[in-house]
């Protein structure tokens, strides 16, 4: 019994070690990417993650990140979704996930990504917020409407959001509502052409 004792001591002996050298590396490596980055050098910023890549959460997002500043979207992507599937519950891949999506023109799985982000946070103010602009670009005011409602409700002075509700509800024919959207968009954006241009309309 001793025996088997002291080897399994043994055993864990060798392992620690070697996660800590791994440790090390991986905070290495994300010191000099951070350093690169500050520089705007993305290929330098991407290569130390590469070197000690592993798969983990935090490399994918990482690398997601940086693979989109340096504009190559489909790499951005591919990690961003790997990061997605290894936190299913994670609000910022998704949100990270976004950005390159949008870049790529994927507007089907940009919003397939915002209802996954709304089913775990509903009142996430991005989410809600670009939800409403795709269905408005669509036409389709009815949903466009009640995503802007959630975030005017909890931004109530916010200029984009309000005059966002307000071209929903003019489409709507709720007039009335539109026009006093579009005034308060003229306190938060004195002479506003967009909110003024909303106000003429008949």
């Amino acid at each position: 019994m001793d025996l088997v004792k002291l080897t399994f001591i043994a055993g864990l002996a060798c392992v620690a070690p070697a996660r800590a050298w791994a440790q090390q590396d991986q905070t290495t490596a994300f010191a000099t990417s951070y350093a690169a980055e500050a520089k705007a050098d993305y290929p330098e910023a991407i290569a130390p993650l590469k070197a000690i890549y592993t798969g983990t959460y935090e490399q994918n997002l990482r690398l997601g990140w940086l693979y989109f500043l340096a504009k190559n979207y489909s790499a951005a992507a591919a990690h961003y979704q790997k990061a997605t599937e290894q936190r299913p519950y994670a609000i910022e891949p998704k949100l990270g996930l976004t950005k390159p999506l949008n870049a790529l023109g994927q507007v089907d799985r940009l919003l397939a990504t915002y209802e996954s982000i709304l089913k775990i946070d509903p009142q996430n103010t991005q989410a809600n917020y670009w939800t409403g602009v795709i269905y408005l670009n669509r036409k389709a005011y009815a949903p466009a409407a009640r995503y802007f409602e959630r975030v005017v409700n909890l931004y109530p002075f916010d200029y984009d959001s309000n005059l966002s509700l307000a071209w929903a509800y003019v489409n709507l024919g709720k007039k009335a509502e539109a026009r006093a959207l579009y005034t308060k968009a003229l306190l938060i954006r004195p002479g506003d052409t967009a909110a003024l241009a909303g106000l003429k309309r008949p």
